[in-house]
């Protein structure tokens, strides 16, 4: 599907899944809805999985915006404190948009869908609000934690009842959106969008392909193994992609020490309730105390409403302007653009309201930064040690971060890298003839098809508390 054809389908008002490989423009196709709608005068609350995920698009994540917080299962007392804490915001949202929900568990899902009806007294899927969900499955998945060291709640009524449910409608409550109870009822509109934006038409892209696909050839083995050994040349800033922060900032912390000259630092400021800020912090990732030299290797944390470097843009440090003028950073990008980098402000919204706001400089020292926090972003070059992957789809996100293969540099590779979700693959297809079969109806029928009373969505007596 095209970026346009997603576009219409969503401003018809129809409840969505924007999914498709990295580089497709599904975050364009997102920021592009979420200003059409608000231009429109609709309330739109942004959200996604993770903190992380959330501060890329100025959002909250799911589990604020909605009052479920850390809670597993949906309980009485639980419902009452989000009628009394989130009923303006739930109430006032025409449209709930979630991003990277490759990383959010089906019972999750579930327990939006439970607060939404509830507070909105509706009986519809998330109580009548148009549901627009970003991600891919092939990504980072939800992560699965025992039960085991929370046996209250794994003793509760309500979570054995809710798990109850979910074995009689043969759904796993640890597995994708998808697999969740209100999923066929939300009946979302697939648009696997096929555009590519990031990779070039090579190798590369071949490999990826084969990675999703499950059909990976020993001749993407030998592309890939043709990349090991390489270095960058001398000069050119390449990021070393970890699967952990401790070896990250290790390496980061190393590289600027061996610069010979005082750092420059700057503090973040931040307005807000505390709580939400030290969220917000905690999240972002550009540091609290940014320590910047002349040299230093930094990569562009947020994108240039100027267009002159974008998130994951890498440059380098050539100077500092004058303390009269603020004392910035000045950032040679690999793009050909200098930039003096003023601060810029990451926001926790609700809707139109700012609830919590942290002003840094964009920038974070760019030797190294961890595979998770990589997810989201473009790179030019990085260098990736692929033995040391754990988790499905940590593989795929690290070499879907460049644009071309003579941007990849691999200090070693084995099977794992290779690894995705099963349930991905399984997917793949599915979600691939569901957007075809959008794609023929948005041709034959026109974009009306797609208004919200014309989904089939019908309305439920019991509504989705009867399930639990």
């Amino acid at each position: 599907m095209q970026q346009s054809e997603a576009l219409t389908i969503l401003d018809a008002g129809a409840n969505v899944f924007i999914t498709g490989a990295p580089g497709a423009g599904k975050t364009y196709v997102l920021n592009e809805f979420i200003a059409r709608a608000r231009r429109r005068g609709a309330k739109v609350a942004v959200t996604a999985s993770t903190g992380i995920a959330a501060t890329h698009i100025n959002g909250q994540t799911i589990h604020s915006w909605s009052g479920v917080g850390i809670s597993k299962v949906m309980t009485d007392g639980l419902l009452k404190r989000i009628r009394s804490r989130r009923k303006r915001q739930i109430s006032s949202a025409d449209i709930l948009v979630i991003d990277e929900v490759s990383m959010m568990h089906a019972w999750l899902f579930d327990m939006v869908d439970q607060a939404c009806r509830a507070v909105r007294h509706s009986p519809e899927p998330f109580g009548g609000i148009q549901v627009v969900l970003s991600g891919d499955f092939f990504q980072l998945p939800p992560v699965s934690r025992s039960v085991r060291d929370n046996d209250l709640v794994a003793a509760s009524p309500e979570f054995q009842t809710s798990r109850a449910a979910y074995a009689q409608a043969g759904k796993d409550p640890e597995g994708f959106v998808t697999e969740s109870l209100v999923w066929d009822e939300l009946e979302p509109v697939t648009c696997y969008l096929t555009e590519q934006h990031r990779q070039d038409d090579g190798q590369l892209l071949t490999v990826l392909t084969d990675i999703r696909e499950g059909s990976v050839s020993q001749e993407d083995h030998d592309v890939l193994s043709g990349r090991i050994g390489i270095q960058p040349q001398p000069g050119q800033v390449a990021v070393h992609l970890f699967p952990v922060n401790r070896q990250a900032d290790t390496l980061n912390d190393l590289r600027l020490a061996q610069i010979t000259e005082e750092p420059h630092e700057y503090a973040s400021t931040q307005t807000g309730e505390p709580r939400l800020v030290e969220r917000l912090k905690k999240n972002m990732l550009a540091p609290e105390r940014l320590q910047l030299k002349t040299g230093a290797a930094v990569m562009a944390l947020r994108n240039d409403q100027d267009h002159q470097y974008v998130n994951g843009s890498i440059g380098t440090v050539c100077g500092f302007a004058p303390l009269a003028k603020g004392g910035w950073p000045i950032v040679a990008f690999e793009n050909g653009n200098t930039v003096t980098m003023k601060p810029a402000a990451w926001e926790m919204m609700d809707g139109e309201t700012v609830l919590a706001a942290v002003n840094q400089v964009p920038l974070r020292c760019a030797w190294a930064i961890t595979i998770h926090k990589s997810q989201g972003m473009t790179l030019d070059r990085a260098v990736m040690d692929l033995r040391r992957t754990f988790a499905p789809g940590m593989g795929y996100v690290a070499l879907s971060r460049v644009e071309a293969l003579d941007g990849l540099y691999l200090d070693g590779i084995n099977e794992h890298a290779f690894l995705v979700s099963p349930e991905a693959v399984i997917l793949d297809s599915e979600l691939r003839a569901n957007s075809q079969i959008a794609c023929s109806r948005l041709a034959d029928e026109g974009s009306g098809s797609f208004a919200k009373q014309a989904i089939g969505q019908e309305e439920d007596e019991f509504g989705q508390d009867a399930l639990f």
